[in-house]
């Protein structure tokens, strides 16, 4: 099947609605991204029920009011920290594999004979998300 480069792969989009079904089901964070020859899809959920977070990159909004917990100060805290500890988790670790992916793309152009492609983004909502 000869797709298009510019086109959203079926095979991804298809994972990707599945990831993100089950992060929903299981009310968690997560950041992935998927392979298919020319293809890649990219994409995170930092919207858990836990997270104070709201939209996405570019703009996300922290909404944390006391008035929302009650007057709970230890349960807003909580939710705040729970958010905070999401995204040191995921920017740690997306630092780290960054820096050994980039080592292993330096090695392989280095000492292969096989050219990676050309490498373009093209945003691209989840299935089911209005396209802005």
């Amino acid at each position: 099947m000869k797709l298009d480069p510019n086109a959203s792969h079926p095979k991804l989009k298809q994972a990707r609605a599945e990831i993100e079904a089950i992060l929903k089901k299981h009310d968690i964070g997560g950041w992935c991204i998927l392979h298919a020859p020319s293809h890649a899809e990219l994409f995170m959920d930092i919207n858990p029920s836990y997270s104070k977070l709201q939209g996405t990159f570019p703009v996300i909004r922290v909404h944390s009011k006391l008035e929302d917990y009650g007057g709970d100060q230890q349960a807003q805290i909580a939710d705040l920290s729970a958010t905070v500890n999401m995204i040191n988790m995921m920017s740690e670790g997306l630092a780290s594999n960054a820096m050994v992916f980039l080592e292993l793309n330096a090695f392989l152009g280095k000492h292969l004979n096989a050219t990676q492609g050309e490498t373009t983004y093209n945003p691209d909502p989840p299935v089911g998300a209005p396209n802005p």
